[in-house]
């Protein structure tokens, strides 16, 4: 593709500064080591509807990229063209402070949304990694969870409505801008996940929720696992409903400013409540008694006017945002919270220098190994996912050694349904052609 051609002149007239060919402004929007030919930067929906049907109508392949931030994966497969940048589609659109709605640009920074939902007394409810820099479209097509889905649900439960933009340059909606509606097929959900392989997610309804009043955070310290995870098991079966329970290992404890300290605990279980303050007590005082009964060595009380600096630097733990990618593998394990803790076995058998994070509720837990440990990829660890029936993938390692790192898939998976989907919404292999799971 040469900048001369009728093609880029296309884009040029529509994007003008905000289409890029230099080789130098094409490697900042780099994606798993590789750098595109083009970088497409619209500003709207209608700009990016546009650049998407251009480049379809010239049978080149597109990365969507938000802020960079999961760019530490595998290169995109085959002939790679073109990164369509979302950041500059950003802003709130809409918010309806009655409704707990808002409708927001995908390429909206995470921490500018959560600034400007706050001064309503509200807020987005994601502890996603990479708040300081990631994008609402972005965090959503990785599906980037975090521990809050305890109360508040997966991110896909908070998503209302879509603008879309399929891989010819269609503008679809899926969904509604009211929380009560049962309107249509949900094919916005589809969209949470996908990776940027099924559509450009152009604007999102969300559902938001009220602050709590005020909040509080347990920090249970245990000796070992087995009685950690099984006091997380009792607080998610108990009628306490605290907004998110975590649970870390002494070295990942060590990443945490608040958690640092001399005698750092084998494990330490933290469980942020929050509501009234008389809810907010009856969460901490429940599950500071569970967490004793379950053998816990130490409690402390993390009080409100910490809570959020503590829960930002422990929401980077989870999907290597706290961790060099150049020096780390990171690695997403699910399993059925019953057997999170013969997950966290399985992990430190293969890897015994693997700093772990776990959401228990959940059952999810981050692996962050060192490169050199991680290599070994062991058998037995992979055949321990298969009979556990657990699910892994690795979320981002260095760029040279990325492809090493692709988890073997679980038997079972509905492939043949996922790859019609794919066809059925990107015809042409249009965008990030084999990026998702099994190559689709």
């Amino acid at each position: 593709m040469l900048a001369s051609t009728p093609f880029t002149v296309a884009l040029r007239e529509l994007l003008d500064e905000r289409f890029r060919v230099h080789p130098d402004d094409c490697a900042r929007f780099a994606v798993g080591g590789a750098a595109p030919k083009l970088v497409l930067s619209p500003r709207t929906l209608d700009e990016g509807a546009k650049a998407l049907k251009i480049v379809a109508g010239e049978h080149a392949t597109v990365v969507i990229r938000g802020a960079g931030t999961k760019s530490h994966r595998p290169p995109p497969h085959g002939e790679f063209d073109a990164v369509l940048d979302t950041s500059e589609m950003r802003g709130i659109l809409d918010h309806k402070p009655g409704d707990l709605t808002a409708t927001v640009a995908a390429g909206t920074p995470l921490h500018e949304l959560q600034f400007a939902l706050r001064r309503h007394g509200q807020f987005f409810p994601s502890d996603a990694p990479f708040a300081a820099t990631a994008t609402l479209g972005g965090t959503l097509a990785a599906n980037a969870n975090g521990a809050l889905r305890q109360r508040y649900g997966a991110l896909r439960d908070n998503v209302l409505g879509m603008r879309l933009v399929l891989a010819d340059g269609l503008i679809a909606f899926s969904g509604a801008k009211v929380v009560k509606s049962v309107a249509g097929y949900d094919t916005h959900k589809a969209f949470v996940g996908s990776r940027g392989t099924l559509g450009l997610i152009g604007e999102v309804t969300l559902k938001v929720a009220p602050l709590p009043a005020t909040q509080r955070v347990l920090l249970a310290a245990f000796t070992d696992c087995a009685s950690a995870t099984a006091a997380a098991g009792s607080i998610a079966a108990s009628a306490l409903f605290p907004m998110a329970t975590t649970m870390h290992d002494s070295r990942a404890a060590t990443r945490v400013s608040a958690l640092r300290g001399a005698g750092a605990p084998q494990w330490t279980l933290l469980v942020r409540c929050g509501g009234s303050r008389a809810a907010t007590s009856e969460q901490f005082d429940g599950a500071s008694a569970i967490s004793k009964e379950a053998g816990a060595s130490s409690l402390r009380d993390i009080p409100a006017e910490l809570v959020e600096t503590l829960w930002t630097d422990v929401a980077e733990l989870s999907g290597g945002a706290a961790y060099d990618p150049e020096q780390f593998v990171v690695a997403r394990l699910v399993s059925p919270p019953a057997q999170l803790h013969d997950c966290v076995a399985a992990a430190r058998a293969a890897w015994p220098d693997a700093e772990i994070t776990a959401h228990p509720y959940a059952g999810v837990l981050y692996a962050n190994v060192p490169v050199a440990s991680a290599a070994s990829q062991p058998g037995a660890f992979w055949q321990a996912c298969a009979t556990g029936g657990w699910a892994a993938e690795f979320l981002s390692a260095p760029h040279h050694r990325a492809e090493e790192f692709i988890a073997p898939l679980p038997s079972g998976l509905p492939l043949k349904l996922q790859r019609r989907f794919k066809a059925a919404l990107d015809p042409s292999g249009t965008l990030d052609p084999g990026g998702f799971v099994g190559g689709i």
